[in-house]
């Protein structure tokens, strides 16, 4: 006889083609509804989609309610968490996800306590990683519907292992976790066929069976359904209220009988996944990076070393401004799919975190350089806010009186710079007529780059002076074949063509990047090709080029315009009658790695895909990808590219993936990576990295996509428009390639690290009062500014940073790091400290696992491939 385990639950979507605001208004009503039905026993339990974000907003309206909530949570009635928001596992950072557990466990423990549960039934496939993020919080269990094919295991309930042992008891809900609607809603004999669908594939007599939905009623009248159900099929089954706790603690009993997978499941063979979602609303995944990687690379630890100095940390602001961003890492928000109205609303939280974390940078650097004791005129105060000493070349913009400056270290010894350039700005009350102006009122805006060696988790000054000379313009050169150079790279462009000689292989890549240019007939979820389609090989064919040369940095500017269909009717008919203007940028800094690339667009045509084509000398039948902490390894062609049809797949498995920052090819001769911000997404086709960079569509859900036959996805009764989810008009494109000989994941994170985050930097004048926009107003010093800790230098670590932190009480500093390998151990690792301190380690929530004492020396032990361990230092 098989055991139905009902649990009464709702999956509350915060926004999708509805807003926020919308399921607010809802939420509000139901939770009211929940807390009667609980106090009055018309439910046993409910579980409240495992996320906190939703009481969060509840409680801020209607704060009386909390006493209620945290008797019914601590009865084991009401289970909450322990996420903030339904996230999404393929296009969010690690770091994000680990923030998203601290702050829905935090948030629990004054509601009575969180579900120690990983619970994510509807994201859109589930990232090899989540087992030791998992465990990293002391969970054990987890709970799931989308993505796994049913080659990897027939069972539902199996351990989910990864490479560095982590492993959680889990739950692939069958059918999805609206399932159990069928017992409520449905006929008798649709009733029994439901028993019979979910009770199939079990290992064990255990069935879960979740009884809710999108935005669901509570289901008042559910226990006389069982007492029905258990009545009419009793010989069969036997049904009885559950909650997740109890039924993990029964599959427990039964281990033995239990198979064990590993690694990432993405497929579309029983549940749609949506495989090209990764590139819906590029602009708001842009935003996304952006703002993700100056929380984690720059305001923390800037924050953490105010604090030191004597400015006091503000945990209360550093977690609103996550929990704005978290909001939108729900699944449909940052995968786009969502109507235009609340992808404005996700825009204006994007907004409001990046406004609150550039400002509060910006004030902590004026703060911390006002404040340095013998600081003067005109001194430029520079921020290294990573634990690696940064040699990079820095751009930087200051503002003197005369037009020639140079640049002086702290040993009075000029600094090699480069003026980029210079503006002459006037700083007297504006006029109508600049022929009002007073002349003596005139200052100058240098815009330079220049290389300091900055310290780990430090700053230093750099003075400028101003000079009486004028300066020297940089020369600007036009000709038919073009260059570039830096130690690494030597780049040529000629007749429309890009060849990359790599210096260090001694090899030339010829007619290595151009611009692929397709119709897209899909949705917000999904690419498809347009039923006629036409596909063009953009080159960047013109004569407009220009190239900079310097010193310290490189740069070559081509300009110039594309033809291509300006919508789905002109692709039908053949036509190239949109005209998209174009800027593509290459930098090459002095001695770097890499190869950073801007693509600026106007975007004039509607319902198309372009994707940057890399092409590679490559030969290789699989693909790297980062993952949340670590790397992946998948096929470049999907074994049923050609039979998912015959096999009753719900979408095509067309070989497009998720990356987080960077996507890798490389055989035994080369390594080609291609690093990005805000850019989401990748194929290998022929051996070439195909980038997607953008896709235009028009509405939230179509039905009869080439690639996803069947209902349209999100709403399938009506077609809801989207327009902006065209991205129409101005579109910015930041990618980097890093060709080397052999792949290392640890250096291209730790290129990819140095990319994303410039130093920030303050200089001390007052002629430019408008350098931000907190800057003209005036701020006091600090009036005992300490003395600037030295801190941990990670320069030769075999390892990748991932986070410094504060523990909630701020009596520890905790040091994250990952071991991205699939195979390879990391052995006698240790980090030198500046002092002998105590030391600890704890997991990804501050708990602690082992104290060390008091050292000097860490000594980290074996950390296993895949591996995450942090450190935590006494302060």
């Amino acid at each position: 006889m098989k055991r139905i385990h009902v649990v009464a639950h709702t999956h509350w979507d915060r926004e999708w083609y509805f807003s926020d605001n919308e399921a607010f208004i809802q939420f509000s009503y139901h939770m009211d509804e929940v807390i009667y039905a609980l106090e009055n026993n018309e439910l046993d339990y409910y579980y409240l989609d495992g996320q906190l974000s939703i009481l969060d907003d509840y409680l801020k309206v209607y704060p009386e309610k909390e006493t209620k909530i945290r008797e019914l949570v601590e009865g084991n009635k009401l289970f909450i968490g322990p996420w903030y928001t339904q996230m999404d596992e393929f296009v969010v950072a690690g770091e994000s996800v680990v923030k998203n557990l601290q702050i829905g466990i935090d948030m629990s423990k004054r509601l009575g306590g969180h579900t120690s549960l990983g619970y994510l039934p509807d994201s859109f496939g589930q990232g090899k990683d989540m087992p030791k993020i998992y465990n990293g919080f002391g969970i054990e269990d987890a709970v799931f519907w989308r993505g796994m094919p049913n080659e990897v295991t027939k069972s539902r309930e199996f351990y989910w292992t990864a490479e560095d042992g982590s492993k959680v008891l889990t739950i692939n809900i069958r059918n999805g976790y609206y399932a159990g609607v069928a017992l409520v809603e449905g006929e008798v004999y649709q009733k029994k066929a439901m028993l019979d669908l979910v009770s199939q594939d079990n290992a064990t007599d255990i069935v879960t069976l979740p009884v809710g939905g999108d935005q669901r009623a509570v289901d008042r009248n559910l226990k006389e359904i069982i007492q029905e159900i258990n009545e009419q099929f009793g010989a069969e089954y036997q049904i009885e209220e559950s909650n997740y706790p109890h039924i993990f603690t029964l599959l427990r009993e039964k281990t033995t009988e239990l198979p064990t997978v590993q690694g990432e499941f993405m497929s579309g063979s029983v549940s749609k996944i949506h495989r090209s979602i990764y590139s819906s609303r590029y602009d708001l995944k842009k935003l996304n990076d952006t703002i993700e990687n100056r929380l984690i690379f720059q305001l923390e630890p800037l924050m953490l070393l105010a604090d030191d100095l004597g400015i006091p940390f503000k945990r209360e602001l550093l977690d609103y401004i996550w929990k704005l961003l978290l909001k939108n890492h729900a699944h449909d928000s940052i995968g786009g799919c969502n109507t235009d109205k609340t992808n404005e609303m996700i825009l204006a939280r994007y907004k409001e975190a990046d406004q609150l974390s550039y400002s509060t940078i910006d004030y902590l650097v004026r703060k911390i350089s006002e404040s340095i004791k013998g600081i003067q005129e005109n001194d430029l105060v520079l921020f290294n806010t990573l634990p690696y000493t940064r040699t990079d070349t820095q751009i930087v913009e200051v503002s003197t009186k005369l037009e020639k400056i140079k640049l002086f270290d702290e040993r009075d010894k000029e600094l090699e710079v480069q003026i980029l350039s210079t503006e002459k700005v006037y700083a007297g009350e504006v006029r109508r007529s600049e022929s009002d102006y007073d002349e003596s009122k005139y200052y100058y805006i240098h815009k330079i780059s220049l290389v300091k060696e900055i310290p780990a988790l430090s700053y230093l000054i750099v003075t400028v002076k101003e000079q009486i000379e004028v300066n020297e313009n940089v020369e600007t050169v036009d000709f038919k074949e073009t260059m570039i150079e830096n130690a690494n790279y030597k780049i040529i462009f000629s007749k429309g063509n890009f060849s990359i000689t790599a210096k260090e292989q001694g090899k030339t890549y010829e007619n290595c990047l151009f611009i692929e240019e397709s119709g897209d007939e899909g949705d917000t979820y999904d690419y498809s090709p347009a039923y006629h389609d036409q596909v063009h090989q953009l080159l960047f064919d013109t004569p407009d080029v220009s190239v900079e040369n310097g010193p310290l940095l490189s740069e070559m500017i081509v300009t110039g315009k594309w033809q291509v269909p300006k919508d789905l009717e002109a692709r039908k008919a053949q036509q190239t009658n949109a005209v998209i203007d174009y800027t593509f940028t290459l930098s090459l800094k002095n001695d770097s790695k890499r190869i950073d690339m801007k693509l600026k667009i106007n975007n004039q045509a509607l319902d198309h895909r372009m994707r940057l084509v890399v092409k590679t000398p490559v030969e290789t039948k699989v693909s790297y990808a980062d993952t949340l902490f670590g790397i992946v390894e998948r096929e470049n062609q999907d074994p049923h590219i050609h039979d998912w049809k015959k096999l009753g797949w719900k979408e095509e498995p067309t070989e497009i993936y998720p990356m987080i920052h960077y996507s890798n090819i490389h055989d035994s001769a080369t390594s080609w990576t291609v690093m990005s911000k805000g850019i989401k997404e990748y194929q290998v086709v022929d051996n070439n990295l195909f980038i997607t960079l953008f896709r235009g569509v028009g509405f939230l859900g179509r039905p009869e996509l080439l690639r996803r036959p069947g209902d349209a996805s999100g709403n399938q009764y009506r077609y809801i428009p989207t327009p902006d989810s065209q991205v129409l008009g101005t579109l910015e494109m930041e990618l980097s390639l890093l060709i080397a000989d052999v792949f290392d994941p640890v250096i291209s994170q730790k290129e990819y690290q140095v990319y994303s985050v410039t130093c920030p930097y303050y200089q001390m004048q007052t002629l430019n009062r408008f350098t931000n926009p907190i800057q003209y107003f005036q701020s006091n010093k600090v009036d005992h500014l300490h003395d600037l800790k030295k801190f941990i230098n990670l320069n030769d670590s075999k390892l990748v940073f991932s986070a410094l932190e504060l523990s909630r009480d701020e009596q520890w500093i905790n040091l994250r790091l990952y071991n991205p390998s699939l195979t390879e151990a990391v052995l006698d690792e240790k980090i030198t400290l500046p002092t002998e301190s105590t030391v600890r380690f704890v997991d990804l929530n501050g708990n602690i696992l082992e104290s060390l004492a008091k050292v000097k020396e860490i000594l980290l032990g074996e950390f296993k491939p895949g591996q995450i361990k942090s450190i935590s230092i006494e302060r």
